[in-house]
């Protein structure tokens, strides 16, 4: 290396280190403020007298809240799949009644996800996720407002399609129907 390169590569060497100091400081100092502001407010969110006399009064629910779990519920119940029981959506039937008779299984049941009849299971199982965390967090309320049994039976549908559609290790049917067919009848 020539002298005057070996300068340069040592001003080069010295610029990233600043770089690098003035990053590691400033992420220092946001981790810092962050720690802080959390300490700060944690009695605030997580111990006020607030919070409390809401989880004591599970019941204590707006009406406005209460029929926008009941059409989200309703919701559900108009994406379902085969033969419905206890059907709510009046102008809906059965449907899929055959999905899965291909392979000897009953992929009937499970819920479309866009308005198509498409089945796919992984927004399905993000929808069970988060019907399930909602009725461990919710549950009280959702049995106040008498949708805790909508939102079970829900459950237990997208349940029961994700069980049946996996029916041996190594096998699952992710997608039930054709999406260029679908789409050119929509």
């Amino acid at each position: 290396m020539v002298e005057g390169e070996e300068k340069s590569y040592h001003r080069e060497s010295n610029t990233s280190w600043g770089w690098r100091l003035i990053l590691l400081l400033y992420i220092s100092l946001v981790a810092a403020a962050a720690t802080l502001t959390l300490l700060r407010n944690f009695n605030r969110y997580f111990h006020s007298s607030q919070v409390t006399q809401l989880s004591a009064r599970p019941g204590h629910v707006v009406q406005n809240y209460a029929n926008a779990l009941q059409l989200a519920t309703q919701f559900f119940d108009a994406q379902k799949s085969g033969k419905l029981m206890k059907n709510r959506v009046e102008w809906r039937g059965d449907l899929g009644l055959q999905d899965g008779s291909e392979e000897g299984l009953d992929l009937s049941k499970g819920m479309y996800d866009a308005g198509d009849l498409l089945k796919f299971v992984f927004p399905m199982a993000f929808i069970a996720t988060i019907l399930s965390w909602a009725i461990l967090e919710y549950g009280d309320q959702m049995k106040e407002v008498k949708q805790l049994g909508q939102a079970h039976d829900s459950l237990k549908w997208i349940t029961d399609y994700l069980i049946n559609a996996h029916p041996s290790p190594n096998v699952l049917y992710i997608q039930v129907g054709d999406p260029e067919l679908d789409h050119n009848c929509w």
